[in-house]
C-alpha cells in the first residue's frame, strides 16, 4: 500500500504571535508573502491586519508586533551584506523603504536566477514540511542542504586549497550503502588529517541519524603534523531543530569511532535554514556551538558548487509552484 501523504503546509500561513519566535516566524511570512504576492511586496500594514484576523489581536497591540517584526527585517538586511569584494550574488533578496514599513523583492526568481536565490532556498526550505512531502522533482532539500552547509562552512574556513576541504558524513542516511560509506568516510578523514589512526575495530557503525555527524572541514598543515583547525556540524532542518542542539559530541564521536582521538578537539558548528532569535542566541550558542543561521550561511554563500546551486533552484521552484497551485482551506 502506497505511504499516505500529509497535507501540504501553507506558507502563507500566518505564524502564531504566542510563541517565543515570533518575530522571526512573522518576519518569515512578510518575506514569503513579498515572494508569492503579484505586487512582490508586504507592508507593516499588511501584517498587523493579518494578525487582527487571524488571531483576533487588538488593533493597537497588532501595530505594536508588527513594528518590532520590521525592526527584524531591517536587521536582516543588515546581516546579510556580502563580503567585500564577494559581488552580490548571494545578498538579501527583499529591501525596506526609507520608512522601514514596506519589503519588496528586489528582482522576480527565474529558471536562470542567482541573485538572491541562496537566501529563498533557505527561507522556504525552513518554512515548508520536512517530512513525506519534502522531496520535489526527486530532490530532498535535506540532503540539499547538507551538501551547500560543506561548501559554506569551507568558505568560512578559508577555501578549498590542497591542506582544506569538507566532506559531507550524512549520518542521517537511510540506504543499504551507509555502513560502507561510513567506514570509508572515517579512514578517508584519519589519511587526510593524518591523525586518528582509521576506524576502531569492531565498532558498529551508527545508525541513521545516531551519528549525528553531517559535515567535516578542515585545515591543516604541510608539515605532516597533528593539530589543525577541524570542525564536526550538524544541519538540522525542520521545526524541532532546537532539541537536537547538543547532540553532536566530537569527542565523544572520535573517542567512539577513531582508533585514536583527534590532538585538537574538533569545533562544533550548528547549521540551520532558519533566522535564529537574537534573544536566543547565546542560550543556542552555548548549546550548540559555532551558530550558522540564514543569514550567516547566506553571507559565507559566495562559492557554491554549480551542481548543489542548481538543485537549490530546481527544489526551489517547485516548492513555489506548489504553493501557488496548492488550494488551501479558508
Amino acid at each position: 500500500m502506497p505511504a499516505k501523504k500529509g497535507k501540504i503546509t501553507n506558507l502563507l500561513k500566518v505564524p502564531s504571535p504566542e510563541t517565543d519566535d515570533k518575530l522571526v516566524n512573522l518576519a518569515d511570512w512578510v518575506e514569503i508573502k513579498a515572494l508569492l504576492e503579484s505586487d512582490s511586496n508586504a507592508s507593516q500594514e499588511d501584517l498587523a491586519r493579518a494578525l487582527q484576523q487571524s488571531y483576533s489581536v487588538n488593533s493597537s497591540d497588532a501595530r505594536t508586533l508588527a513594528g518590532d517584526v520590521f525592526k527584524e527585517l531591517k536587521d536582516r538586511e543588515a546581516a546579510c551584506i556580502p563580503l567585500p569584494g564577494k559581488g552580490h550574488v548571494w545578498e538579501y533578496p527583499f529591501k525596506l523603504n526609507a520608512a522601514g514599513n514596506l519589503l519588496s523583492l528586489r528582482m522576480r526568481l527565474t529558471a536562470q536566477s542567482r541573485a538572491g536565490m541562496l537566501y529563498t532556498f533557505l527561507l522556504v526550505a525552513s518554512r515548508a514540511d520536512m517530512d513525506s512531502q519534502r522531496k520535489l522533482e526527486s530532490l530532498d532539500p535535506t540532503q540539499i542542504f547538507e551538501r551547500l552547509c560543506a561548501d559554506i562552512l569551507l568558505n568560512f574556513w578559508g577555501g578549498k586549497t590542497e591542506l582544506s576541504g569538507s566532506l559531507v558524513f550524512g549520518t542521517a542516511r537511510k540506504n543499504p550503502k551507509h555502513t560502507h560509506q561510513f567506514h570509508s568516510n572515517i579512514e578517508n578523514l584519519c589519511i587526510t588529517l593524518k591523525e586518528g589512526r582509521g576506524m576502531r575495530p569492531g565498532v558498529k557503525t551508527p545508525g541513521a541519524g545516531d551519528g549525528k555527524l553531517d559535515v567535516v572541514v578542515w585545515r591543516i598543515f604541510s608539515d605532516g603534523r597533528t593539530g589543525g583547525l577541524i570542525g564536526f556540524g550538524q544541519c538540522k532542518t525542520g521545526i524541532h531543530w532546537k532539541t537536537h542542539l547538543t547532540k553532536l559530541q566530537p569527542r565523544s564521536f572520535c573517542t567512539k569511532y577513531l582508533q585514536q582521538p583527534l590532538i585538537i578537539e574538533p569545533v562544533r558548528v550548528y547549521m540551520v535554514p532558519h533566522r535564529v532569535d537574537g534573544s536566543e542566541w547565546e542560550s543556542h550558542t552555548t548549546e550548540g556551538g559555532l551558530l550558522l543561521d540564514r543569514c550567516r550561511l547566506v553571507q559565507y554563500g559566495y562559492e557554491i558548487s554549480k551542481e548543489v546551486f542548481k538543485n537549490c533552484r530546481t527544489w526551489l521552484r517547485a516548492a513555489l509552484d506548489r504553493q501557488r497551485s496548492a488550494k488551501f482551506a479558508t
